[in-house]
């Protein structure tokens, strides 16, 4: 399980930002959260088929990095992707409910280190679990 420690801090982050938004409903946060956990045990699972397939055979053949590099790619869409709808909603929804053109502006302002992070984990996460040298 300790190969998938960045898996689990992602997960952990994107947990924050759904379960303490106080713009979603409690069903909403749950439909996400399931959502989230389907898409984990999947990934957990065929990821360990992967490695399991290939497992003491070297050198790793190019199927291995093919295969690998293919999931990762699709979990990766699967994670990021519905992550932008989200992140989109809360800060539009934060946008219309400032009361004074300062706070809108601090707000516009914050998409700038909310779009780095964004990039960082998704980034982070393809290299971590599909880099393929």
């Amino acid at each position: 399980m300790a190969q998938y420690t960045g898996f689990v801090i992602t997960l952990g982050f994107i947990f924050i930002i759904v379960i303490f938004n106080k713009y979603m409903f409690w069903w909403g946060k749950s439909v996400i959260i399931t959502y989230y956990l389907v898409v984990s045990y999947f990934f957990i699972t065929v990821k360990n088929r992967i490695d399991e397939k290939y497992e003491d055979i070297l050198p790793v053949p190019e199927e291995y990095w093919d295969q690998n590099t293919g999931w990762v790619g699709t979990i990766t869409n699967y994670l990021f992707l519905p992550l932008i709808g989200i992140i989109v909603f809360i800060y539009f929804r934060w946008f219309t409910k400032a009361r004074t053109k300062k706070g809108k502006v601090l707000i516009l302002l914050s998409v700038i280190p909310a779009t780095v992070v964004y990039v960082l984990f998704s980034f982070l996460f393809s290299f971590v679990y599909g880099y393929r040298p």
